[in-house]
């Protein structure tokens, strides 16, 4: 019958009812998170090809710009958390059926989207001081500086990017971030073509210029993204022209989203510390091993960020719905379809390390210090899926207090005070002693996840209490259908 519980155009989703017969779980899930994991999909392409044009320049500029990479993103990354949860709000927003409050939130995320850059425009300037901090020679530090103070002076715009592509997903349009998504991917190599080799009469710019093809592939991703919602009917129904803070909507954002970007920001610090620091005390080979390690475990574990927010979209709906039984046996067919991508990945990963680190280099001692770490990357992918999925699942049920700190506290301690310790004490075990930890790391934080997504205590959780939309002459609240 239309207008079911599993018929995902309820709840106010424009579209011809589905019959709930015709919309079975797998379905639904892979509706709205393949869209997505394209996305993703498209994002990891562009960092191959990134990483890949400037291998052909030299392996220092590809270790400066992966490196710089993760420390710029560690400054951006505590934005990207707090607009992740635009998604959960909005989401939690349909499934009660009131959709003036989806635009509400949108705005929200915006406008901390643009304040939070505009604080991270000074600290885009100390670049060359954190990377001559961290000990690295000083022609690469000037390369990772470099990097690292165009992209961060322009955090603002990738925030307000992720807020749109956010809410898109949350109203059930992962076509238009998946359009938007191949759009800046193909207009980002279209600009690292000229600007890393100097085609086209530009001047030669190497890692310069793959920062300013980042930045305007952002522009033309967030374009696209606005100009959908501007012009495709979009607007009107979820209530986008009400674009003036409200405090209560602000609030309940900034409560929820804190911890959400407490936690990114903590584990995306980490992870960049343990590349630049704990591995950083390795010689250069090892170095540049570690990026093009990281490279190949984005293929893994990007796409499955895609089926995370899949699930906090759908876990997000069905909370609203009122019905959390729902809601968990999504987010469980989400690891089921992560862990069987993630778990084939790994077995490549071990049966061809040698040759996938010959992609990118032919020096012996960069291709056996990769073999080593893909070992490592394979052991963790059942334990990664188990992480990014359930993180997912309680960040759409608005449980991400607890989370943040148990994640970042195991973050911290096991993988730089563990990898840290691994690289100083017990030198013989080489780049494996740091990736034993990582890979500990990995294993109880997946666990500890599922274990509490699976205990359910966010049921107890209310986003509505204080978050329902103001009460507006003609705006829409459309009543959930539960069955």
């Amino acid at each position: 019958m239309p207008g079911t519980l599993d018929d995902p155009n309820s709840a106010g989703l424009a579209g011809p009812a589905v019959p709930a017969a015709a919309v079975r779980p797998l379905v639904e899930l892979l509706t709205l998170a393949v869209p997505t994991i394209a996305q993703m999909a498209s994002y990891t392409v562009a960092q191959f090809i990134d990483t890949y044009m400037l291998s052909h320049v030299g392996d220092l500029p590809a270790t400066a710009v992966g490196q710089a990479s993760l420390v710029s993103f560690t400054f951006v990354s505590f934005g990207v958390g707090v607009m992740m949860m635009v998604n959960a709000l909005v989401s939690q927003s349909v499934g009660r059926g009131d959709l003036a409050a989806c635009g509400q939130f949108l705005w929200q995320g915006v406008w901390v989207g643009l304040g939070l850059g505009v604080l991270a425009v000074p600290l885009a300037l100390g670049g060359g001081s954190i990377f001559a901090a961290l000990g690295h020679p000083p022609e690469l530090a000037r390369l990772e500086a470099t990097f690292f103070a165009i992209t961060v002076s322009f955090a603002g715009l990738k925030l307000v990017e992720v807020a749109l592509g956010q809410f898109l997903l949350a109203i059930g349009r992962p076509n238009v971030v998946l359009v938007a998504a191949v759009a800046g991917v193909l207009c980002m190599i279209a600009f690292n073509y000229t600007f890393i080799y100097g085609h086209f009469g530009m001047p030669r710019l190497g890692v310069a210029g793959a920062a300013w093809g980042l930045n305007l592939a952002v522009l033309v991703e967030g374009g696209v993204l606005a100009g959908f919602i501007a012009l495709a009917g979009v607007g009107k129904r979820f209530n986008v022209a009400d674009w003036r803070p409200r405090w209560q909507q602000l609030k309940l954002l900034l409560v929820t989203g804190i911890p959400s970007g407490a936690q990114v920001v903590s584990e995306v610090a980490a992870w960049a510390l343990f590349t630049v620091w704990v591995i950083g005390r390795f010689p250069p080979d090892v170095m540049a091993a570690n990026t093009y390690t990281f490279r190949y475990m984005s293929v893994s574990f990007m796409p499955a960020f895609g089926l995370s927010t899949a699930v906090t979209a759908l876990v997000g709906r069905y909370v609203g719905m009122g019905r959390p039984d729902v809601a968990v046996r999504r987010a469980h067919l989400g690891f089921a379809v992560a862990a069987v991508y993630m778990l084939a990945c790994g077995l490549l990963f071990l049966f061809a390390r040698r040759w996938l680190m010959n992609v990118f280099t032919d020096d012996p001692a960069v291709v056996a210090a990769g073999g080593t770490l893909l070992v490592f990357a394979a052991v963790y992918q059942c334990f990664d899926a188990m992480y990014i999925v359930y993180n997912g699942g309680l960040r759409g049920a608005g449980d991400t207090f607890v989370p943040a700190v148990v994640v970042g506290t195991m973050c911290w301690a096991v993988v730089i005070g563990g990898g840290y310790l691994m690289a100083r004490f017990a030198p013989g075990l080489g780049v494996a002693g740091p990736w034993v930890a990582a890979s500990a790391y990995g294993a109880c934080v997946g666990v500890f996840l599922f274990a509490r997504f699976t205990r359910g205590r966010w049921r107890t959780i209310r986003l509505d209490r204080d978050g329902a939309s103001d009460t507006l002459p003609g705006s829409e609240r459309v009543a959930p259908a539960v069955g």
